[in-house]
């Protein structure tokens, strides 16, 4: 088979391209019209490279969608009728197209030639467009990468969604060896463990591909949950990449030392003098830190974009492996960096959507953090609910699991519940929806497995 592969110089004067292949799919569909049906979602009318293939296939597409014959005989009329190229005579040339079309069977592998050299086509176009832009790019640089970027991934994107269906016994065979695993592990966890004991036995561990959302009111513990979790996370083997949108670099790794040292942060934070046992323990914290068997990340842009994110979270996998992403928080993105969004709202979504569909491209849970508005502040019952969630609609529907932070003590000193937390579940994509007590230590800003009598 004949096809015209791309020079070595970036001024290309034939576009790749598989005339033969095209032809091949073409006769194929016109000796056995069914065949159109194998492969309507793996090329479009648009893949083909030479004009008249694109019209010859356009043609076929319609009279599918209206039920008629994809037979030489009706194609060539509609040909003839809609637009014809004095250049070529319709009948004449699909009769070529039947004789010269290989074996019917092998249309798929014709397709998949024509989709792939359809996208070698765009990723050459894109790089030229690219070359072109970059000369002429001012101001905003960030803005121009951003985009270029977006481009390739919906290449990407679109070249995932070549994939089609899987038959029930595919699936059948792959979920048997995924239970076989978890039988043979039996008592380990199957996600990231979050450090947690009941809240483990709910989750399972934060699962691949999962988008976790954890809510609070301001001073409820957001942060310190989360960065308990990433740390726990970092113990356990996973290499954890944080985004801190508040704080800078420091002042996490500050609340990370007390946590992990058990010294009052606020010791910490204004230099207090130290007792023996607490520069002790703070050293025992240090070399803790130093001697962790996988990376912890810091990152800390603030108002970092979606595409920039996901552009580190990428760099970061391949440089140290990832085993979960967090991010403090979600509402201090920007879903496009030099581009005003129509509406908050919409600007919420985009990112939300962006970041589930970024756990499930890098197979790692995403444990994003979010605010919550002060509607619950107003109630008699101050626990959470999904209703009080800052544009929550969109990140609602995009979570996999959204979880509350609640602690009584925040409203009421004298609370018999003084000390302790509880992790709500407002969502649970694959469980039940419970609540999980934890002991909180506010000096430390940390929280712990709770004691049972």
């Amino acid at each position: 088979m004949e096809h015209t592969r791309v020079p070595s110089s970036i001024d290309v004067v034939a576009p790749p391209h598989s005339v033969e292949a095209e032809k091949a799919v073409l006769g194929a569909i016109l000796r056995d019209p069914p065949l159109l049906g194998l492969i309507t979602d793996k090329i479009r009318e648009d893949h083909f490279f030479l004009d008249y293939h694109r019209r010859i296939f356009a043609v076929m597409m319609e009279l599918d969608s209206k039920g008629e014959p994809c037979d030489l005989v009706t194609v060539a009329d509609r040909l003839q009728r809609m637009d014809p190229d004095p250049r070529v005579s319709a009948p004449v040339y699909l009769v070529d197209l039947m004789q010269q079309a290989p074996v019917a069977q092998n249309i798929e592998h014709h397709a998949k030639i024509v989709a792939e050299y359809y996208f070698l086509r765009r990723t050459i176009r894109v790089c030229q467009d690219t070359i072109g832009k970059a000369a002429a790019a001012e101001g905003n640089i960030m803005g121009f990468i951003e985009e270029i970027e977006k481009t390739f991934l919906e290449i990407t994107h679109e070249q995932d969604r070549q994939g089609g269906v899987s038959t029930h016994m595919e699936v059948l065979e792959s979920t048997i060896n995924e239970l076989e695993h978890k039988m043979l592990n039996a008592g380990q966890l199957s996600g990231v463990a979050s450090g947690f004991t009941d809240l483990d036995s709910v989750t399972g561990g934060w699962q691949k591909s999962d988008l976790i959302i954890l809510a609070a009111r301001p001073g409820m513990g957001k942060t310190a949950f989360a960065l308990n979790c990433a740390v726990n996370a970092v113990k356990k083997g996973h290499p954890t990449l944080i985004f801190t949108l508040e704080m800078s670099k420091n002042q996490l790794m500050t609340r990370l030392i007390s946590a992990e040292s058990r010294v009052d942060s606020s010791k910490l934070r204004k230099g207090d003098p130290l007792t023996e046992d607490e520069r002790n323990r703070l050293v025992q914290g240090f070399r803790s830190f130093s001697g962790l068997p996988a990376v912890l990340g810091i990152d800390e842009t603030s108002g970092i974009s979606l595409a920039e994110l996901r552009s580190r979270c990428r760099r970061f996998k391949k440089q140290h492996g990832l085993g979960m992403i967090v991010i403090d928080y979600l509402q201090l993105m920007t879903a496009s960096a030099g581009r005003r969004p129509e509406s908050r709202e919409r600007e919420i979504a985009e990112i939300s959507a962006g970041l589930k569909g970024l756990a499930k491209e890098l197979q790692v849970p995403v444990f994003a953090l979010a605010q919550l508005n002060r509607e619950a502040d107003k109630r008699i019952d101050k626990r959470p609910k999904i209703s009080d969630l800052r544009e929550s609609g969109s990140i609602e529907m995009d979570a996999d699991v959204i979880l509350f932070v609640y602690r009584d003590e925040y409203y009421d000193r004298n609370s018999e519940d003084a000390g302790k937390a509880e992790i709500i579940f407002g969502k649970n994509r694959h469980g039940s929806l419970e609540t999980v007590p934890l002991a909180y230590q506010g000096s430390f800003v940390s929280f712990y497995n709770l004691l049972k009598a």
